[in-house]
């Protein structure tokens, strides 16, 4: 068996009896981390992104100009960078890009009136 799969600490099954086992890729040990935000294209109404800790919660940019960038610090395994994005009722296109320590975890999408990019970069960092 993999060893990433005995590790007792992180998340555990929803069903009773369920192995324990932890996301590849997953910071225990809550180490900090730079996450950049980035959003380019045309069209965007309103950004929110996620300053990573469950207290600070999100900040929300209405009628960014584009090209857009952000920086946040984050730390601990509940931390989970988090962009979106809405596009304006003319529509647009945007892409969304979330990089960890400098490296890309995600990239995505949207296009059309109203249309919404919502990225989800795995919690807690990269290894």
């Amino acid at each position: 068996m993999n060893e990433r799969w005995k590790d007792p600490g992180v998340l555990r099954g929803a069903v009773s009896g369920a192995e324990s086992f932890t996301v590849p890729g997953l910071v225990t040990e809550g180490r900090p981390f730079s996450v950049d935000y980035e959003v380019s294209g045309a069209g965007a109404a309103e950004i929110s992104y996620s300053l990573g800790d469950t207290d600070a919660g999100e900040t929300v940019v209405e009628r960014p100009r584009l090209p857009w960038r952000a920086t946040v610090r984050m730390q601990g395994v509940e931390a989970v960078p988090m962009l979106s994005v809405v596009l304006d009722e003319d529509g647009g296109r945007v892409e969304g890009v979330v990089r960890v320590d400098g490296t890309e975890a995600i990239r995505c999408t949207a296009a059309g009136a109203s249309g919404t990019l919502m990225c989800v970069a795995e919690a807690g960092g990269l290894d």
